[in-house]
C-alpha cells in the first residue's frame, strides 16, 4: 500500500467546494460568503498551578481560562460585503458610520461526499478589529487580511456546542 500524499475522508480528500460560510451580523442580515480564501480560528486555555511547599511539583491545577481567536483572508469583494452589511448597524457620526463595534457570528459548515456528518463550527460574536491591505503584481484578485475577535468559537456535534472549557 502506498502512502497517501494527501488526508482522505472515505476515500473523498475534503475539498474547499465542500464548505459553506454564512456571515450573520447581530440583530441585521446573513450572507452566504463566498468570497473568501481562507478563515483561521484557534481555542486555547491557559491553566495556573498551586506548588507549595512541595518541592516546586505541581500540586493542583485550576480550571483554567479559555482564548479565543480568529483571523481571515478575504478578497475585496467580500470585505465589500461584509462591511455594507456591518454598515447597517453601525452607529454614524457624520459622514462616518463605525462598524469596529458591531458583532457578527461566522457558521462554517463542511461535509464531504460520502460522509455522512455535518461538520460545524461556529465563532460567536465576532468583532472587526485590523483591516490589512497590500497591493501587490499580478493576475489574482486582491486579498486583504482582517483581524477578528470572536467571544467564543464552538464545535456543533449533534445539537450541542462544544468548547474547550
Amino acid at each position: 500500500m502506498a502512502a497517501q500524499e494527501y488526508p482522505t475522508l472515505n476515500d473523498y480528500a475534503p475539498s474547499w467546494a465542500d464548505i459553506q460560510t454564512t456571515f450573520t451580523v447581530d440583530g441585521g442580515s446573513a450572507l452566504d460568503m463566498i468570497d473568501y480564501k481562507g478563515i483561521k480560528w484557534s481555542s486555547s486555555v491557559e491553566v495556573g498551578t498551586q506548588r507549595g511547599a512541595s518541592g516546586g511539583r505541581v500540586m493542583k491545577r485550576t480550571t483554567g481560562a479559555k482564548t479565543d481567536e480568529a483571523s481571515a483572508t478575504l478578497y475585496r469583494s467580500g470585505l465589500r460585503k461584509l462591511i455594507r452589511a456591518l454598515m447597517a448597524k453601525g452607529t454614524t457620526r457624520g459622514n462616518q458610520v463605525a462598524i469596529g463595534t458591531v458583532a457578527f457570528d461566522i457558521l462554517i459548515q463542511h461535509s464531504p461526499p460520502g460522509d455522512p456528518e455535518i461538520y460545524v463550527e461556529k465563532l460567536k460574536g465576532c468583532r472587526l478589529l485590523k483591516i490589512d491591505r497590500t497591493m501587490t503584481e499580478g493576475v489574482d484578485a486582491e486579498e486583504v487580511e482582517v483581524d477578528l475577535n470572536p467571544i467564543e468559537v464552538v464545535q456543533i456535534i449533534d445539537g450541542k456546542e462544544v468548547v474547550l472549557l
